[in-house]
């Protein structure tokens, strides 16, 4: 699963104190941005630079608290780079930033101050070299429309549309709408959001207070614009769905549904030592949680034992995980993609405990199948376990 982009809002947010000086020196003239309108400027090389990055202006701004605005910066000869600053004890508090919010080299803020005061906004060059033309721009944004989770049913998918009344993610700034469902403890679930429109990023998590507590996010696993979230339901209850735009400026209408995963019984083969078997994933097996298809193994081994498992294939990038059935659930102890070389895995593990294991023999990519072969070797002198 993929991340949101947009890092230096997060990274420079939270009150990064910094001197003072060079943008202190700007104040007394910085002149004033005015509402609903464009200004020109251009940074040459007499302008000052600061934070390891280019030349910079700075603009004032008297803002009002409950008031969401828009700030946005364009220049075509150099990245722009954003921030919204403001003077406490002397020194420079960067309260938010952005370097691409607008696309390409532009940037967009969109900022509501959390007190009234005066507020001023650098406006700078990504890169130590920048120069040339810019323009600036500061704008309000509607009032946020707080709307109660919609309820989304099992296979009844819903339309929406994101736009800037949606309340905002506060780590990355991009729009969000809320959704409900109602599941029960071990419901395998997918969460598929598209849109032709903007880059969809979805999560499920559950409401603790006022905020969601993030249990699974996806961004393209549906591929190119698309989200497809598997998950399964750890306990009854009712489950929040967060559907956003992984772009901070991104805006537009989407679909989203929610499916249950028909479960295959997975069919387990005890696996004899010194013996290569051949295998196959194919459509037919069972899935795990993130979409790959698996074959299911048994071992049964005494304490203090030492096993290398290899899986081979010329026609998948292999898989290995091994591990127990806890509660219902697989409990991975060891994994391998690559350890025997090129598309094949390999584990070499020592048990604490003497018992039953499962090996899982699977693929590196969702939805791969091929033919394998997989072969346990015991160290030796060791002798493999009664099963009772």
């Amino acid at each position: 699963m993929s991340r949101p982009r947009h890092l230096h809002a997060a990274l420079l947010a939270g009150a990064v104190a910094l001197a003072a000086m060079p943008v202190g020196a700007q104040l007394s003239s910085a002149p004033t941005l005015p509402l609903g309108r464009t200004l020109d400027g251009i940074l040459g090389r007499a302008d000052p630079a600061i934070n390891e990055r280019g030349r910079f202006q700075v603009f004032r701004l008297d803002a009002k608290p409950g008031t969401r605005y828009s700030i946005v910066m364009r220049a075509d000869d150099f990245d722009s780079f954003l921030s919204v600053a403001r003077l406490v004890n002397g020194l420079t508090d960067y309260v938010a930033s952005d370097d691409d919010g607008a696309g390409n080299s532009n940037a967009r803020l969109r900022w509501g101050p959390k007190d009234a005061g005066t507020y001023y906004l650098v406006a700078q060059s990504l890169k130590a070299d920048g120069t040339g033309a810019f323009t600036v721009r500061l704008d309000t944004l509607p009032t946020v429309i707080i709307t109660p989770p919609r309820a989304l049913a099992l296979g009844a998918p819903m339309t929406g549309e994101l736009t800037e009344t949606d309340p905002a993610v506060d780590e990355t700034g991009s729009f969000f709408d809320l959704y409900r469902i109602t599941a029960r403890k071990g419901q395998r679930l997918t969460i598929e959001m598209k849109s032709n429109e903007l880059d969809s990023f979805v999560s499920i998590g559950r409401m603790i207070g006022d905020s969601l507590d993030v249990l699974e996010t996806d961004d393209d696993g549906g591929g190119e614009k698309n989200a497809r979230l598997r998950y399964t339901v750890k306990e009854d209850g009712t489950y929040i769905i967060r559907a956003q735009a992984l772009d901070v400026s991104a805006t537009g209408p989407y679909r989203i549904s929610v499916s249950e995963r028909v479960v295959r019984p997975a069919v387990i083969v005890n696996l004899a030592s010194g013996v290569a078997v051949s295998g196959g994933i194919s459509t037919e097996d069972a899935e795990a949680d993130d979409g790959t298809l698996f074959d299911s193994y048994r071992i049964t081994v005494r304490a203090g034992e030492s096993v290398t498992i290899t899986m081979r294939s010329t026609a998948v990038d292999s898989y290995l995980s091994l591990g127990q059935m806890i509660d219902g659930e697989f409990t991975k102890i060891a994994e391998d993609d690559d350890g025997a070389g090129g598309t094949n895995a390999r584990i070499q593990h020592t048990f604490e405990q003497a018992g039953d294991y499962l090996i899982r023999a699977s693929t590196v990519a969702s939805g791969s199948t091929g033919a394998y072969t997989i072969r346990i070797d015991r160290a030796a002198g060791a002798r493999p376990a009664r099963r009772s």
